[in-house]
């Protein structure tokens, strides 16, 4: 099979893609802008286009990170940069369980990592999904894992709360049925990563106030994590990676 290549000027013009729908993503997807599906397409595309150039390239058994924008945003080279093993960032901002299931050999299979770090699920959650759609997918999700990679190490992180204070009347209201519905489904995605074999990790408890939200320190809007977030996700789970 011939070998899929880019130039250098076709892999700045992609980067620049990214990063603008990115940024695109992130206030209109979980914001609830009306168009934000045909924009979610375009990114989501583009990013398993970038993925499947990068795995042309890439080692394998090192660790990905895959998930949402959570994941997306995240730096890993700031906080994983001294382990002994490379991180690949699998994230799509807007993405849900469906779009993982889609791309799982893109994102995961072709480059067999050794460990894996798995957040997703407050997009369908956002979306109207119930929390037993949500589970039929991850559990899903796993179970491909468990039949194409068997000895890889997966760690299932807990769903993130969100902060109402940063949001509208409306949007606040919104926000605090979702945070009830995350603390509902996290109890359960730890018992099915149990059965998996796999770990769960509560970020969830380590990153909410007395009210059961993100705490404001950790975000800059209302949902993604900033710089002292992600330091909390990476004190959680180096330890497990290194």
């Amino acid at each position: 099979m011939k070998k899929l290549s880019l130039s250098k000027k076709d892999w700045i013009y992609l980067s620049i893609i990214v990063v603008l729908l990115a940024g695109v993503i992130a206030c209109s997807v979980f914001l609830g802008v009306s168009n934000s599906t045909n924009i979610f397409r375009d990114y989501y595309n583009n990013k398993c286009y970038a993925f499947k150039v990068e795995n042309l390239n890439l080692a394998k058994g090192q660790i990905v990170f895959i998930g949402d924008s959570i994941t997306d945003f995240c730096p890993l080279d700031e906080y994983y940069s001294d382990l002994d093993k490379a991180t690949y960032n699998r994230g799509i901002g807007g993405d849900t369980t469906d779009g993982v299931l889609k791309r799982l050999q893109l994102s995961l299979f072709d480059i067999a990592p050794s460990k894996i770090v798995l957040m997703i699920g407050i997009n369908d959650i956002n979306g109207g999904k119930s929390n037993e759609y949500v589970l039929r997918n991850y559990e899903k999700i796993l179970q491909q894992i468990k039949d194409k990679l068997p000895s890889t190490e997966v760690y299932c992180m807990s769903i993130l709360s969100l902060n109402i204070h940063i949001t509208d009347t409306i949007q606040s209201y919104h926000f605090q049925e979702k945070i009830k519905q995350v603390k509902l489904i996290n109890p359960q995605i730890q018992t099915l990563a149990e059965n998996f074999g796999y770990t769960y990790l509560d970020l969830f408890s380590l990153t909410i106030d007395e009210n059961d939200n993100l705490k404001a320190e950790y975000t800059d809007d209302c949902l993604h994590l900033n710089s002292a977030g992600f330091t909390v996700w990476a004190s959680l789970i180096k330890p497990y990676l290194a």
